[in-house]
C-alpha cells in the first residue's frame, strides 16, 4: 500500500543508483537473473530507501525469506528524501479555517480498532457512487499482525445506502487466495450500477518470487460486499515484478455502446529474453477490462529501460480519465527525469519533475506520444524526492506533486500542488485541444499551504478539494468551485472541526511509514452533486501507551449539492 507503510513511491531513485553502478561496471540488477539477488541489490543501493513503502515491504520480506512486516522505518523515512527530520519546513502564517458549510459523517468505526494496539490508521480515500449507494475505500492498518498471514489485509471500506447520511464500516475486502490486499484503494462505478475497488495485492507462491500486483474487486449490492480481487496486472514470465500507485476509472468505449474499466499504475519488471538477455523495465501500465472486471488486458502508455547510460526517467501517480463525450482515455502522471554526465551522452541535466499526459483514442489499446502539461517545482525545498510539511513536533506530512484530472464542457483540466513563493499552492492547467497544449494558472495563494488536491468536473463547473494548513498548524479541508473554467473560484470550508497532525516521525502506528499521513483524498461527482472523503485526525484515542490521549486518523465524508447534507 503506498498507504500504510508505503506512501509515495519512488523506486526510481533506487534505480538511479543502480544505473550509476552499471555505468561504472559494478554489478547491478542487469548482471543477474536471480530475482532474490535483484531485490537485494535494489534494497542495498544508496537510494534503495526511496522504494515505495509497500514495494519495500514486499521486497524485504522476500529477501529475508520470511513473512514479517518489519523494516527500518527511520531509514525508510530518510530514504524518502529526509536525511534530517528538520528538513520539513515548519508551517508559518496561513489562513484561518473559516466557517464550516457541510455536515461531516465518519465512515469507519473506531470502536472496531481493538485487536492490534495502536494499529488504528484509516486514511487515503476513494469513492464510488451509484444513486444513494456510496462506497468509500481507505487504507486500514488494523487488519494485520506484524507478520504476513493469509488474513493480512490493508484494504478497508465503508458503505452507505442513504446518500452518505450514515455509514457502516464494512471491514476489509476479501483477499484472493495466495494474495494479500496491500492498500492503495481506488474505487469507481459503471452504468450497470456495479462498483469496483482497485488495490495493491502482494501475491506469494513457493514456486516463484513474490509479486506486487494490482487487483480489482467488484460489488453488485451497492458497496455492501465485494468479491475477492481479480488480478489486473500481468507479471507472468517476469523474474521480478512490482506495481504501485494504482488509480481506476470507468467510461464509454470510443466505438461500442459499453463501459470499459481502466486501471493505471507504474511498475517495474525484470524480464529475460533469450535474444536480448535480461532487462529491467519501468512502465506506466494501463489494464483494461471490457467485461465488467472479469478479465483484463494490459498495455503501456510508455515503457522504457529502468536505467540507461545517459538518463533516468520514472513515472508515478498515474491518473486515468475518460471523456464521456467520445470515449477518449487520458492518463496523467508525475514524471521525474535526470540526464547523466557520461561519455557520448548529451549534456547532463538536473533532476526535474513535470506533469505529463498520454492520450488513447482506441480504448486503451495504444497511446500517443507523451504531452507536457507543465514543469513543476518541488512542494517544499528539501533534500530528496519527497517534501515534508511540518505540522508540529514529530508531526510530518509527506507530499509529492501528484496530478488529478477532470473534464467539463470547457475542456480538460489537470491540478496538482507545487511550491510557489515559499509555500505550497494548488495549480490548474486547462487544455482545449485534447491534451496537446495547456495553459496554467494558480488556484490558491497567500501565506498558507494547500496540498493534495482532488478534482471533479460536471455541468456546474470545476470542484477542487484540498487540505489547508491553518495558522496554528492544524488542517482543514476546503473546496474551491469555479463556474467559469477556472478563471475565478469560490472557496468553502468542508470540515466542521480542524484537526492537528498525528505523530509520524516516529510513527505512533507500528506498521505505517514515517511521514505518512495519507497520500491523497477523494472527490467525485455524479453529475449534480460532489462527494468528498478525506483522512481526518480530530478524534482522540486513549490506551495504555497513551493514557493522556492522542489524535487518531479516521475517514470522514461530506456532500456538496444536496441541501439536506449541508448545515
Amino acid at each position: 500500500m503506498e498507504s500504510m507503510r508505503r506512501t509515495l513511491t519512488l523506486v526510481v531513485a533506487a534505480l538511479v543508483a543502480l544505473a550509476a553502478a552499471a555505468v561504472d561496471g559494478s554489478a547491478g540488477p542487469a548482471a543477474t537473473q536471480d530475482p532474490k539477488e535483484i531485490a537485494k541489490q535494489l534494497l542495498e543501493s544508496d537510494n534503495g530507501k526511496l522504494l515505495t513503502s509497500n514495494a519495500r515491504l514486499a521486497l524485504e520480506a522476500a529477501v529475508r525469506g520470511d513473512r514479517g512486516l518489519g523494516t527500518d522505518l527511520a531509514e525508510d523515512a530518510r530514504g524518502a528524501g529526509n536525511t534530517d527530520a528538520a528538513a520539513g519546513r515548519e508551517a508559518q502564517g496561513g489562513d484561518d479555517p473559516g466557517e464550516p458549510k457541510f455536515r461531516n459523517v465518519r465512515v469507519n468505526n473506531p470502536a472496531e480498532d481493538t485487536q492490534q494496539i495502536d494499529q488504528t490508521t484509516q486514511s487515503e480515500t476513494s469513492i464510488a457512487v451509484v444513486g444513494s449507494n456510496i462506497a468509500v475505500g481507505f487504507n486500514d492498518s488494523q487488519n494485520t499482525l506484524l507478520r504476513f498471514t493469509q488474513a493480512t489485509n490493508l484494504s478497508g471500506f465503508g458503505f452507505s445506502h442513504d446518500g452518505g447520511k450514515s455509514f457502516t464500516d464494512g471491514g476489509v475486502i476479501p483477499n484472493k487466495a495466495g494474495c494479500l490486499n496491500f492498500g492503495d484503494p481506488w474505487l469507481t462505478s459503471d452504468r450497470t450500477g456495479a462498483m469496483f475497488y482497485s488495490t495493491l495485492a502482494l501475491c506469494l507462491d513457493p514456486s516463484r518470487f513474490s509479486t506486487l500486483e494490482v487487483g480489482v474487486a467488484k460489488s453488485t449490492d451497492g458497496g455492501r460486499t465485494f468479491s475477492a480481487p481479480v488480478i489486473a496486472t500481468k507479471s507472468a514470465g517476469a523474474l521480478f515484478y512490482s506495481a504501485d500507485k494504482d488509480a481506476m476509472t470507468a467510461g464509454q468505449d470510443p466505438r461500442l455502446q459499453r463501459d470499459n474499466l481502466y486501471d493505471a499504475y507504474d511498475d517495474f519488471a525484470g524480464v529475460f529474453d533469450p535474444r536480448t538477455g535480461f532487462q529491467f523495465l519501468h512502465g506506466l501500465g494501463v489494464s483494461r477490462s471490457i467485461d465488467g472486471g472479469a478479465t483484463w488486458q494490459v498495455s503501456y502508455a510508455n515503457r522504457i529501460p529502468a536505467f540507461s547510460r545517459c538518463s533516468f526517467t520514472q513515472y508515478i501517480g498515474a491518473m486515468p480519465l475518460v471523456d464521456p463525450g467520445n470515449g477518449t482515455l487520458y492518463v496523467a502522471a508525475l514524471k521525474f527525469f535526470q540526464g547523466f554526465a557520461n561519455p557520448g551522452c548529451p549534456p547532463p541535466t538536473p533532476l526535474t519533475r513535470s506533469e505529463v499526459v498520454f492520450v488513447s483514442k482506441d480504448g486503451g489499446a495504444t497511446f500517443g506520444p507523451e504531452r507536457l502539461i507543465a514543469t513543476v517545482n518541488k512542494t517544499i525545498p528539501s533534500p530528496g524526492f519527497f517534501s515534508l510539511l511540518n505540522l508540529g513536533d514529530a508531526k510530518l506530512m509527506r507530499l509529492l506533486e501528484l496530478p488529478t484530472l477532470a473534464i467539463t464542457g470547457d475542456g480538460l483540466f489537470a491540478s496538482w500542488q507545487e511550491g510557489l513563493g515559499g509555500h505550497a499552492h494548488v495549480r490548474l492547467a486547462r487544455s482545449t485541444d485534447g491534451g496537446t497544449t495547456w495553459a496554467v494558472s494558480t488556484v490558491t495563494s497567500g501565506t498558507g499551504d494547500e496540498v493534495q488536491p482532488a478534482m471533479s468536473g460536471d455541468a456546474s463547473g470545476l470542484h477542487i478539494l484540498y487540505y489547508q494548513r491553518n495558522r496554528n498548524n492544524t488542517l482543514d479541508v476546503k473546496v474551491s468551485n469555479s463556474s467559469d473554467a477556472g478563471a475565478t473560484f469560490d472557496t468553502r470550508r468542508v470540515t466542521t472541526e480542524s484537526s492537528p497532525g498525528v505523530f509520524t516521525f516516529p510513527q505512533f502506528d507500528p506498521i505505517i511509514a514515517f511521514g505518512y499521513m495519507g497520500d491523497y483524498i477523494a472527490n467525485v461527482s455524479d453529475g449534480t452533486n460532489q462527494f468528498f472523503a478525506w483522512g481526518d485526525n480530530r478524534d482522540i484515542v486513549r490506551d495504555f501507551f497513551w493514557p493522556q490521549g492522542r489524535n487518531d486518523p479516521d475517514v470522514f465524508f461530506a456532500v456538496q449539492g444536496r441541501q439536506e447534507q449541508e448545515d
